[in-house]
């Protein structure tokens, strides 16, 4: 290859040209983009209808169409090489050498031929000048990515070529590659590189619509739309609650998350759904169990139990059916042993009454059916069951 200060002589009728082949250390990459850009330019205005000149710049076919023209002007001797002979002939031609900046065509050498065999290919050219051929599977166009809060996600763009200029990432009509954000990242990128985009510890503020492109190359994009999920939270309203028999009791569940979660109930472990009647129903899209004229078999831990794809929650509800002969009794046993009424549970049964601690779960007192209590003759034939927490 012909080193830095050499030069080659064109010989016209009027005068001799020196023409340098290479000026590494005074063409800039700026530079030498501006002499290519005036040379599509001048191409443009040479193959193309006037009300084509600008296609080049958005329309790869175009592109390709023109540059394909350029080195079929280029290769003289049409042996699909480019050599530095020819491109003198080319400078010659358009006067390129009286341009003021430092960089010539023979920049093209110093810059794109790959292999340094003072020759350009086609391909090289097609480098040189940015004409790729890319392409995007119709069915890919658009790409939905569902993830759950908190965990990272992976956006790839299947935009595919060859050779891959840049990828670009957009969001809102703000380009995302020139931000330094902590939680979204995109390495950057050689050609050839796929140009993913990274998201950390993933929150509902990721979510929406993502575009990526190849650099220069916004006309063919693809749609990334992210959605994140997150887990349901729910909460029972009561906690707990005493009712008479006879009364109206009614039992909510609040849940919230993505996708909206279903909700489900349990009494005592069983699907309230098989004891559904007019007694019992579910209202308000299921958050609610309502129960009218409430009976004894009533009392039980109500479980709201709310899914989605993101996750479980689930909380308790206790409902106690209990008339105020029984609760006269229940106060009566309490201030007789010294406990509070808030830190025991009692439990009826045949063959008398159960005062239960519930944090130690044990068993304070059992009160038989022949005992007396303040004078009265208590006799327990009551059935009921009580779950407790």
């Amino acid at each position: 290859m012909l080193q830095n200060h050499e030069s080659i002589s064109i010989y016209t009728d009027l005068t001799t040209i020196s023409l340098p082949l290479f000026t590494d250390d005074n063409c800039r990459l700026g530079d030498y983009k501006k002499l290519k850009t005036k040379m599509l330019d001048l191409h443009a205005q040479r193959y193309l209808t006037s009300g084509n000149h600008g296609s080049h710049e958005k329309e790869m076919a175009t592109r390709k169409h023109l540059v394909d023209m350029m080195f079929k002007r280029f290769d003289a001797d049409g042996n699909g090489r480019v050599d530095s002979s020819e491109l003198s002939q080319v400078i010659k031609q358009e006067g390129l050498s009286r341009t003021a900046s430092e960089c010539t065509l023979f920049d093209l050498f110093k810059y794109n031929d790959v292999n340094d065999d003072e020759h350009l290919t086609r391909e090289e050219f097609y480098a040189a000048f940015e004409v790729y051929q890319l392409s995007l599977p119709e069915d890919q166009k658009l790409s939905i990515t569902t993830v759950t809060v908190g965990q990272s996600a992976v956006l790839t763009c299947a935009i595919t070529g060859d050779q891959l200029p840049p990828i670009m990432w957009r969001r809102n009509n703000h380009a995302l590659n020139m931000l330094e954000l902590e939680d979204i990242n995109i390495p950057s990128q050689d050609f050839g590189d796929d140009g993913s985009l990274y998201i950390t510890k993933v929150t509902t503020t990721h979510m929406g619509n993502y575009t990526c492109h190849a650099d220069g190359y916004e006309q063919l994009f693809q749609t990334h739309t992210l959605q994140v999920n997150v887990p349901p939270v729910i909460r029972v309203y009561p906690e707990s609650q005493a009712r008479e028999p006879g009364v109206t009791a009614s039992l909510r569940c609040y849940a919230e998350g993505i996708p909206d979660p279903q909700l489900s109930w349990l009494k005592n472990g069983m699907d309230i759904t098989t004891k559904l009647s007019k007694q019992l129903t579910l209202q308000a899209n299921g958050s609610e169990v309502h129960i009218s004229n409430v009976h004894f078999e009533d009392t039980g831990a109500y479980t709201c139990i709310a899914r989605n794809e993101a996750g479980v929650d689930e909380d308790i509800s206790s409902l106690f059916v209990e008339d105020s002969a029984r609760k006269t009794l229940a106060n009566i046993l309490w201030r007789e042993e010294g406990l509070g009424i808030g830190n025991m549970f009692y439990v009826f049964y045949e063959d008398g009454i159960k005062v239960i601690q519930p944090v130690a779960c044990e068993i304070q007192r059992h009160i038989k059916p022949s005992e007396k209590l303040l004078g009265l003759q208590v006799s327990c034939h009551i059935k009921i069951f009580l779950k407790y927490l």
